[in-house]
């Protein structure tokens, strides 16, 4: 019945998110901390965790997933790339991505630069 109640809430929440709140209130019924770790798969670590936020009223910490903070190695490089690209005509991501382990020597996939690309300039233009 669990996974039903998990899948119900994932058409509005993430996946993650989810578990955090039914954790919670089973933890409010006090429902066995055991029970709680085999039925959501989370471990008892992140089981105290969010007992502990919610005994001390840390209910907007509870429900905020934080985002990938890893940076791409892409990053360090950005100003060369973008240089390159406007100083040369490459027409693929094919040509796109010789160049940047030409350059760089960082091998990624067409699709790591495609998202490199687009995350990088939708941040230029704001």
């Amino acid at each position: 019945m669990i996974e039903k109640a998990i899948k119900m809430l994932e058409l509005k929440f993430c996946k993650t998110l989810v578990k955090r709140i039914i954790c919670v209130i089973l933890l409010a019924f006090e429902t066995d901390k055991k029970i709680i770790v085999e039925k959501l798969g989370i471990s008892e670590r992140s089981i105290k965790k969010y007992e502990s936020m919610l005994k001390n009223g840390m209910i907007k910490e509870l429900v905020t997933i934080k985002g990938n903070s890893r940076k791409s190695e892409l990053e360090d490089y950005k100003e060369e790339i973008f240089a390159e690209l406007e100083a040369g005509e490459y027409k693929t991501l094919r040509q796109i991505k010789a160049m940047i382990e030409r350059k760089t020597g960082l091998i990624r996939s067409r699709y790591r630069i495609s998202v490199f690309l687009k995350k990088t300039n939708i941040a230029q233009s704001r």
